[in-house]
């Protein structure tokens, strides 16, 4: 193989090209022009990429969706073929990264692909088949969009034990997503209450704690909701788990027919909807359920403010925001608040 062949003849990993950086990379070691070499660095810099190249672009064949890592997601038997086809390649990528400059620092790659060789291919089968793969790596949480398809979106800062109250409704939505992700028999469900009662925090947190598990939570739209089909059809051949939820649903709102296997629909809403095998009612709290959450709250933020003090706060913000747990935490994020900065609470 001629010198000037670096990365030219990739096949399962061919779209790692599509990556600026790599292609300007390839550019560079294959045309040993200055034009090639400035837009590479430039690049380069650009990307913050200058100390650890080989970290980059092992970062970018880990992330690649291509036939192997979408195979190994699934479980799939890897042909022999195609296992020897993806080492071949990083082979050619560790072939293509052999290089010394003074331009810039090659580095090590991660653990993962430090070899470019068949034990690569074993370690990332492993990887993919317990994390997912492409953009489902590390991220869990997607909104939809009929132009651009699945779109990351910042995942939900409460965990489950952030949640406070509703214990009984948290842990029939665990449950039933509990069966799904180990495909035993579990129902689309409607979170029935208040706004600010917790009905979609709940979900998030929930899905979240399935993510090792390979479910992935996507927001739908209320007015995208005659999308539903083809975003089951889309979800339905990947090879992962899908909480699509959707929130606010009407009394008149037309719920499409879901019926993949690899796809849950949670809906929130104000009204009693049909359609759902599962409904998870967030009644009202009571001032004593609100202040328990309070109580709570206090704990967590370790504000030290007497038992007294706190639910004469609590029942004062109350009358303005309501008995909700979203209004519980609103008043402990403002006690903590004026706390750090020394002020007096104002309520």
């Amino acid at each position: 193989m001629a010198e000037n062949n670096y990365l030219n003849h990739l096949t399962v990993l061919k779209n790692i090209l599509d990556d600026p950086l790599v292609a300007a990379y390839a550019a560079y070691r294959n045309e040993k022009t200055a034009a090639c070499k400035t837009a590479f660095l430039s690049a380069l810099f650009r990307e913050k990429a200058e100390t650890n190249f080989s970290a980059y672009v092992a970062e970018t064949v880990i992330r690649d969706e291509n036939a192997f890592s979408r195979a190994c997601a699934a479980g799939d038997d890897i042909s022999p073929y195609l296992k020897s086809a993806y080492i071949a390649d990083l082979t050619e990528i560790g072939r293509a990264l052999d290089f010394e400059t003074e331009d810039f620092e090659m580095g090590k790659p991660p653990v993962a692909v430090k070899t470019w060789d068949d034990k690569a291919a074993n370690l990332l089968y492993g990887f993919y088949q317990s994390s997912g793969y492409g953009k489902f790596i590390n991220q869990n949480e997607f909104r939809y969009d009929r132009a651009r398809g699945l779109v990351p979106v910042p995942p939900c800062a409460c965990t489950l034990a952030d949640l406070k109250g509703y214990e009984r409704e948290k842990a029939e939505i665990y449950d039933n997503l509990e069966n799904f992700v180990k495909k035993l028999p579990c129902s689309h469900m409607l979170l029935y209450g208040e706004s600010g009662t917790g009905r979609s925090s709940s979900v998030r947190a929930t899905a979240n704690a399935f993510a090792s598990q390979k479910l992935r939570l996507v927001e739908l739209a209320r007015e995208e909701l005659h999308e539903l089909p083809a975003l089951v059809d889309m979800l339905s051949r990947l090879p992962l788990r899908f909480l699509v939820l959707v929130e606010s649903l009407g009394a008149d709102d037309h719920i499409p027919t879901c019926s993949a296997e690899n796809v849950l629909l949670a809906a929130t809403s104000d009204a009693l909807l049909s359609g759902f095998g599962v409904t998870v009612s967030f009644r009202s709290l009571g001032e004593d359920e609100y202040l328990t959450i309070v109580r709570e709250l206090n704990k967590d933020f370790k504000l030290k403010i007497s038992a007294e003090e706190l639910e004469e706060l609590g029942r004062r913000w109350a009358e303005k925001h309501g008995y909700t747990p979203r209004s519980a935490r609103l008043l402990t994020g403002y006690l903590y608040a004026c706390k750090e900065k020394g002020k007096e609470y104002k309520i």
